[in-house]
């Protein structure tokens, strides 16, 4: 679940992550409240859940309470990457010193969460990777023995903060660990965490994203609602069909499993061989043929697809009924990417024989590079590489 910026921001109070004062408006009523309340001057940021809202215009600057009711009026109501601005959030603009960058997420090629801290901030961290590589600084975290104070300011030493400046970030940096375990999350990031003329640090941005499985766990968030419409429409597509779906962003092979561990081996042999994963996709149990087939849309639909790779075991599914929902997809859709199947289990027999009557790539007895290799040279074939 992505959390708006302001939701992460309540989060981050919660850890002791410093944040700008500010009110949530959803209304030119509260709006007015808020004009008479603000000091200026302030900045009004939209409230969406997809990114792009500052290069849109989503982001804009207030000096008196006539301008804060003309920004709010341009603003609310506007769709930015088609998700319609129904909140806003009104903050004290800062007084920025200097601009920084500092985040925690889940490295599908570890499978560890990696810590991330750049001294160019306020840009989109694939930018300053590319651009600034030697500003980029990281450390992979162990749930298990999450790492000490004098190392995380080891980290920041690198960045050239000293001092009260470097006291601070050490702080924030604890805390924004802290929270990433605490909430479960997938993704917390502070960009740009600022450093004011005064030198305080304050987390001027949030975005925070949880594992859905244990939201039910977690009261903090109990009350933020979503509207299905916001969700991605694959992820909301998935969810009807009854199967685990997460896009991963620009990636090139599409993948369904019969299983998570399954899922996440596959995923780390991908990268092993030079491929990217554009999603992951745990098929689960009760695997019908209808489902299997929804599956198999699902990730032909994501971006970027130009091959798939199916990793089926048959325990409690049925080898057969899921080589029906492959091969009934191949008759619908008519799909233009390469398909590899490795298949054992349940009926595999019968599933062999239905795909290899259909002349689908098929890995029976073989491992999973096997099947990865076999996929990579079926892409080459149809220029997908």
């Amino acid at each position: 679940m992505k959390l708006y910026e302001f939701e992460g921001k309540t989060i981050f109070r919660e850890m002791n992550i410093p944040v700008p004062k500010g009110k949530v408006i959803s209304s030119l009523d509260e709006a007015k409240e808020a004009a008479a309340e603000a000091v200026y001057p302030v900045v009004v940021k939209s409230q969406v859940l997809r990114g792009g809202r500052g290069k849109a215009g989503g982001i804009k600057f207030a000096e008196n309470e006539d301008e804060l009711g003309r920004v709010v009026n341009e603003l609310m109501g506007m769709v930015i990457s088609g998700e319609k601005i129904e909140k806003l959030l009104i903050e004290e603009k800062l007084k920025i010193s200097r601009e920084f960058y500092m985040g925690i997420t889940l490295d599908p090629k570890s499978s560890l969460p990696l810590l991330i801290i750049s001294a160019q901030g306020g840009m989109d961290i694939e930018h300053v990777a590319k651009e600034y590589p030697h500003q980029l600084f990281k450390m992979y975290l162990d749930p298990l023995k999450k790492p000490r104070q004098y190392e995380m300011i080891d980290l920041l030493l690198k960045t050239g903060v000293k001092g009260k400046v470097l006291v601070q970030m050490s702080r924030v940096l604890h805390n924004l660990t802290e929270c990433y375990f605490k909430f479960n999350a997938m993704t917390t990031e502070i960009n740009p965490l600022v450093i004011c003329e005064d030198d305080t640090v304050i987390a001027a941005d949030s975005k925070v994203e949880i594992d859905d499985l244990a939201l039910f766990r977690i009261k903090a968030v109990s009350n933020f609602e979503r509207k299905e419409e916001l969700l991605d429409p694959l992820e909301s597509e998935a969810k009807v069909a009854g199967v685990s779906y997460v896009g991963m962003g620009k990636g090139n092979i599409g993948l369904i499993s019969g299983g998570a561990g399954l899922g996440m081996a596959s995923m780390d042999m991908i990268s092993v061989h030079g491929g990217v994963s554009a999603n992951f996709l745990d098929l689960g149990g009760g695997a019908t043929t209808e489902k299997t087939a929804q599956a198999l849309k699902i990730v032909l639909k994501t971006p970027g697809v130009k091959g798939v790779l199916l990793n089926l075991f048959g325990g409690i599914n049925n080898c057969e009924h899921m080589a029906k929902g492959i091969t009934s997809v191949l008759d619908e859709v008519k799909p233009n990417q390469a398909i590899v199947v490795k298949m054992r289990g349940h009926s595999q027999d019968e599933g062999w024989a239905i795909l290899e009557s259909r002349n689908i790539p098929l890995i029976k007895h073989g491992t999973t590079e096997e099947a990865v290799v076999l996929l990579m040279r079926e892409m080459e074939k149809e220029g997908g590489m």
